[in-house]
């Protein structure tokens, strides 16, 4: 049985956002596998909106997203119209990694879908932690434990401070390389004792591996940081 773009439409993917040209061919023509899928930002610090674009097909009359859990369930993916090569990915959540495709759909002059290109290339979209939260291990030492929320379906953790939001960014330490390791104690800054009264930005960033090699997992902006804090003495 053939489906419709019409019926498709009340399944519609999200707010578009980035507008595209496609050219008119045949729609009986083989369809390109659309090109250059790509992850372009976070749309909030909750990590429950990205947007992602790729390359226009000539001939598409829609696109189909799927954008998935690693283990291939719970799709927040639809469909988009053929004007527009980016979409808004909403309703995500935040302590899951998400693997995205995209592929064109072929409709015939009625409206009636008569198959799909190939999907796209995959990109995976990989939240921070939201939640993080420190103590000091003891009361009278400098040593900082932080503790977050899980990621599921990534590689570990990694922590970069800095006494700086907008400057420059060091890395302190990784924990081990898999979702669970939600902890970390930080004992210096830079190779010296962390300093009383002193203001320390956090990132705990997550880790996500793909065919044995580290991806990178952007940030919603440059200078965001999930955690701020400041060590004190108390007089008695």
């Amino acid at each position: 049985m053939l489906k419709s773009i019409k019926r498709l439409a009340c399944a519609l993917l999200i707010a578009v956002f980035i507008v595209g040209s496609v050219s008119a061919t045949s729609a009986e023509a083989a369809l390109s596998r659309p090109g250059s899928l790509r992850f372009v930002q976070w749309n909030n610090t909750a990590f429950s909106s990205a947007t992602i674009a790729w390359k226009s097909v000539p001939g598409a009359a829609a696109y189909q997203v799927r954008c998935v859990w690693t283990d291939g369930s719970h799709n927040v993916g639809g469909y988009v119209g053929a004007g527009y090569n980016g979409v808004r990915i909403n309703n995500m959540n935040y302590k899951h990694v998400y693997v995205t495709n995209v592929r064109a759909v072929q409709a015939n002059s009625r409206g009636q879908i008569t198959g799909y290109s190939p999907w796209s290339n995959t990109v995976i979209i990989t939240p921070w932690p939201k939640n993080v939260s420190a103590k000091l291990t003891s009361s009278k030492g400098t040593n900082v434990k932080f503790n977050w929320n899980i990621i599921y379906g990534s590689s570990g953790y990694n922590i970069f401070m800095s006494t700086n939001p907008y400057g420059k960014w060091y890395w302190n330490l990784s924990t081990a390389t898999k979702a669970t390791a939600t902890s970390g104690t930080v004992k210096s800054f830079r190779g010296s004792k962390l300093k009383k009264y002193q203001n320390y930005y956090v990132r705990v960033i997550t880790r996500r591996k793909r065919f044995g090699v580290f991806c990178t997992v952007p940030e919603p902006y440059k200078s965001y940081y999930q955690y701020k804090f400041y060590i004190y003495t108390t007089y008695r």
